[in-house]
């Protein structure tokens, strides 16, 4: 009789050996017993309990429609199902093309009492199957309530460190990098160029990608949340990056998820977008656009809670009304004093971010390289093995220009800025174009960290500048038309048009 073998292994507590077992028993089994092996299927490091995972298994079920052999010979039966439905499914299956399941290590008759005990033998198995799954999600679910790392990949930025993860020095500053990247503007693609172009790796040795990116950007492990199946555990690990970082990181991402290419260049003109806030609920305001009843469209800042809840009875405020009051209100207030005091500020913060801790490391492993050049040098001075020591200090000098190259790089991406050039540049800016789109949009990214927007009783904007904790108010007249009222669609008009009632 033809028969063939098939042999697995799960993860558990088990290897290549424990297949090498199995295939020298079912030979000797077929040996005795006159059998002729025709084929062996073997899956490797999967679970038992879902049949259609395993894909030997569903090719040896598939090849039994040819009738080339007449029995599937298993180590023993937890090996072909270790779940009794599964189990019956696939043996009926070889059942309708003349293929029958036997067992090396257990006697399983062709009688009522065989047909018994493989039902027993089975039921056991299943049994095991589901004791061993519960036994791990217990012993997974302690592990959890102690914060402990339960396995798969650390994210970058941590390490392991007694079963619990903590903040790798090295690997964190990228993180940081990383967002700091994507909220000031930069592309993901131009954030790739940039990690792969320095040389840094991903956690599993690879280059960067958009994926990549995106998942840490949306790793909520980095606000220092440990999760665990459906449990949640704030400040179960070292937070790494500060909530209102991720959270505009999670509105940018959303924003650039939900526009469609042919309206991001329109999206990019919204100024505020990221800095402006609504004053009553603290939640980002977005730009939109919509329609009026005579075919003009209209651009304007949305509540982002009013948009999606309901729940924040903010109106809608004119894009460009608002831009040209924030414009207006920065460009007044840069006095010579406030110039001084700025240029003296940012240039402080610039030589501070000249010493990040990816910049620190780069200088330290230079200064590694040196000490480990110098050494060589010596050592041929010394009269030693010149040959060998000339090809390391050949390698340690190329290392060198590798090591400068990526901190040139890095230095390019945050420029070391002196008080004149940015008392030069703010000087340009205050006697610059105020319509200018590049001049607004330098404005505020140099100057603008936040905006928040009140109106009603006291309608006012309240901004706080970069490099200082210095908040400006500006009030607001509520001239007509800067604020929105109904947003309406008339009858007759497309589903999705937005159409507005200007008050």
């Amino acid at each position: 009789m033809n028969i063939v073998i098939y042999a697995r292994f799960s993860s558990h507590a088990q290897n290549e050996q424990s297949i090498e077992g199995q295939l020298k028993t079912c030979c000797e089994f077929a040996e005795r017993n006159g059998y002729k092996i025709v084929s062996e299927y073997i899956d490797r490091a999967i679970s038992g309990t879902a049949a259609d995972n395993r894909p030997e298994f569903q090719r040896m079920i598939a090849d039994s429609a040819k009738r080339q052999f007449q029995a599937v010979l298993v180590y023993q039966l937890d090996r072909f199902a270790r779940n009794r439905y599964d189990s019956a499914t696939h043996k009926n299956k070889l059942k309708k093309n003349g293929v029958k399941v036997l067992s090396a290590r257990e006697n399983i008759t062709d009688d009522a009492s065989g047909v018994l005990m493989e039902a027993v033998l089975e039921g056991m198995a299943e049994y095991f199957s589901v004791e061993l799954s519960q036994k791990v999600k217990r012993g997974m679910a302690l592990t959890a309530e102690k914060c402990e790392f339960t396995g798969s990949v650390v994210p970058l930025g941590y390490k392991v460190i007694d079963k619990k993860l903590s903040i790798d020095n090295e690997t964190a500053p990228i993180v940081q990098r990383i967002f700091e990247l994507y909220l000031s503007g930069h592309k993901m693609t131009e954030i790739i160029q940039y990690l792969n172009g320095i040389g840094v790796k991903t956690i599993q040795g690879n280059s960067y990608h958009k994926s990549t990116i995106r998942r840490i950007l949306e790793n909520r492990k980095y606000l220092g949340i440990y999760k665990y199946a459906d449990t949640e555990i704030h400040g179960g690990i070292p937070q790494i990056i500060d909530n209102k970082t991720f959270a505009d990181a999670q509105l940018l991402l959303e924003k650039n998820r939900k526009a469609p290419a042919r309206l991001k260049a329109l999206d990019e003109n919204y100024l505020l977008t990221t800095r402006l806030y609504c004053g009553h609920c603290g939640s980002p305001m977005s730009g939109e656009s919509g329609r009026s009843r005579n075919g003009s469209i209209h651009q304007y800042y949305k509540c982002n809670t009013a948009r999606k809840h309901g729940d924040c009875k903010k109106k809608p405020v004119k894009k460009a009304y608002v831009e040209d009051l924030v414009v207006e209100h920065i460009i007044n207030d840069l006095t010579d004093e406030k110039i001084n005091d700025m240029a003296t500020k940012i240039s402080a913060l610039s030589a501070k971010d000249d010493n990040t801790e990816v910049i620190k490391r780069l200088k330290g492993l230079l200064k590694e390289n040196e000490e480990a050049t110098a050494n060589l040098v010596k050592a041929i001075e010394a009269g030693k093995a010149v040959d060998v020591l000339t090809a390391q200090i050949e390698k340690r000098q190329a290392e060198r220009v590798d090591l400068e190259v990526q901190l040139a790089v890095e230095r390019m991406i945050r420029p070391v800025l002196t008080y004149d050039d940015i008392r030069f540049f703010l000087e340009k800016l205050r006697t610059g174009d105020a319509n200018d789109h590049s001049c607004r949009v330098i404005l505020m990214d140099i100057l603008v960290e936040r905006i928040y927007l009140y109106e009603g009783d006291d309608p006012r904007l309240e901004i706080y500048c970069r490099a200082s904790a210095q908040k400006m108010t500006c009030p607001i007249s509520e001239p007509p038309g800067s604020f929105i009222g109904q947003l309406a669609r008339p009858p007759g008009l497309e589903p999705g048009t937005l159409c507005l009632e200007v008050l």
